[in-house]
């Protein structure tokens, strides 16, 4: 008798950093509960959404054996620019320091050799096309591919922060350093309760104020390279050279154009008066069928999979510090008779 095929089912964790005690299951598709996770680095909400995940068998059972209530597909995926796409990982959140535009990537990083199908060069090739800051070696001991967050995400909305003039007068009269931590790393409302899409608009980023404080640092970079300190200079290289005219207002396509210049994205800063939304969203990870499309084909994940997660992280460059991580791992359901 030929033996029963292996059913799964999809669990999504999320947590401070990669470590798998640090990573607690969320609910999927939970529009206006998201998950809010804390460092000493980032402080952010977060909302993944699966289409058709409701559908995949044991997917309630096991959202319940995980301690969570299973929640209806998203109205996110109802809504314009949602019903092509097959996910949506949303973030809003802020950074505690500054950090720049080349120290923060977002990507993938697995423990282990992957067992890949033929053509995964292809594939490869296909996601550098849509994103070309994306570096990546997926043949080596511990695979990887990470591409600096705010050129690869497909949306970004980067709203100003501070304190209300009552939680101001709130702090001012505890006067207690935890009570002020505390309060500071408030975060404004969940932008979504409802599936709302947000919006790309990272026009803070050019405001007068910034463009201010990005010229005050580049003279403090000409004063040390004027004082005979080892400097370097912002010069043409093969990613593009220095804009004469920062822009104003960048749409989705420009924006990432902008970001992929090296000289561009190492002037950005990651301000902590700064909220970022981010929505990283696409048409070819279908985990509710446990598939990857790409034209041309399609890849039965579940052929290939060696039992390790899928592990998003947006981490510093330099591997130090983790601000985020999330995972999308399959779980095998239990007495299922296949239909």
């Amino acid at each position: 008798m030929a033996a029963t095929p292996t059913r799964y089912r999809l669990r999504v964790s999320a947590g401070p950093s990669a470590d798998p005690g640090h990573l607690k299951p969320i609910a999927v598709n939970s529009d206006a509960a998201p998950t809010l996770i804390e460092s000493d680095e980032f402080i952010g909400q977060i909302v993944v959404r699966i289409r058709g995940f409701d559908a995949i068998l044991g997917s309630a059972d096991g959202q319940r054996e995980d301690g969570l209530s299973p929640q209806p597909d998203s109205q996110w995926f109802t809504k314009p620019g949602g019903d092509n796409n097959l996910c949506s990982i949303q973030i809003s959140g802020r950074f505690k320091r500054e950090w720049t535009g080349d120290q923060v990537v977002f990507g993938n990083q697995f423990e282990r050799p992957l067992r890949l199908p033929p053509l995964s060069w292809v594939a490869l090739r296909f996601i550098q096309f849509i994103d070309p800051g994306l570096k990546a070696d997926i043949y080596c001991d511990r695979p990887w591919a990470f591409s600096p967050l705010i050129a690869t995400m497909n949306t970004v909305n980067v709203s100003g922060w501070h304190l209300d003039n009552a939680t101001q007068q709130k702090v001012n009269d505890l006067g207690k350093d935890q009570d002020k931590k505390h309060l500071e790393n408030e975060l404004p409302p969940w932008p979504s309760p409802e599936g709302e899409h947000i919006v790309e608009d990272t026009t803070l980023l050019f405001s007068d104020d910034i463009k201010k404080k990005e010229a005050e640092e580049e003279e403090a970079l000409k004063k040390q390279k004027d004082n005979g300190d080892n400097v370097e200079e912002l010069v043409e290289t093969k990613s593009g050279s220095a804009l004469a005219a920062t822009p104003t207002k960048l749409d989705t396509a420009a924006r990432r154009s902008y970001f992929s210049r090296e000289v561009n994205l190492a002037k950005h800063r990651y301000r902590p008066d700064q909220v970022y939304g981010f929505d990283f969203f696409n048409p070819f990870l279908d985990f509710a069928n446990f598939t990857l499309k790409v034209p041309g084909f399609s890849v039965d994940i579940t052929k290939y999979w060696d039992g390790q997660p899928l592990t998003y992280i947006i981490k510093s460059q330099d591997s130090s510090v983790v601000f985020m991580a999330f995972q999308f791992e399959l779980i095998p359901v239990k007495d299922l008779a296949v239909e």
